[in-house]
């Protein structure tokens, strides 16, 4: 296994239990409360997040067969903090095998599915990371916000 792709595996393990972390920390009656000027709760964004990760890293890398449904991302509000730490984990699982059985010339290959733009998978990945870490810094700052509330 190249560099390249022990980096990624390890970034993506790590904060995604960063974000497991984050939602574990927030409190059940809080994940779905929306705050003035921020226009998704914590559980929305859970939600996105995994959606965004299984569609373009499990099925595009990994064919897993995940199909999005991203309207559900959106609406689909109230689930149990413990159904939303599940998908966060099985996420964790999936992005592990799609990326440990990627091969060091797969990398450098064009990006096998639609995306924001023309990419190779490499590229893809270091902006999918960079979308991660976005949403867990909004899910950070709202955590912080509702324990200042709290």
């Amino acid at each position: 296994m190249r560099n390249s792709q022990k980096s990624f595996i390890y970034l993506y393990q790590r904060d995604l239990e960063r974000f497991s972390n984050e939602i574990e920390a927030t409190p059940e009656d809080q994940l779905w409360e929306k705050h003035a000027g921020i226009n998704n709760s914590c559980g929305v964004l859970v939600q996105h997040l995994v959606g965004n990760l299984r569609h373009y890293i499990g099925a595009a890398l990994g064919n897993t067969g995940y199909q999005r449904r991203r309207d559900l991302e959106f609406t689909n509000t109230g689930r149990s903090k413990e159904e939303l730490l599940q998908d966060i984990h099985k996420l964790k699982k999936e992005v592990e095998v799609v990326l440990s059985q990627q091969k060091p010339e797969d990398l450098k290959a064009a990006y096998p599915s639609t995306f924001p733009f023309e990419s190779s998978v490499n590229k893809a990945l270091i902006h999918l990371y960079g979308h991660l870490n976005y949403h867990l810094g909004q899910i950070n700052y709202l955590r912080r916000m509702i324990e200042e509330k709290g």
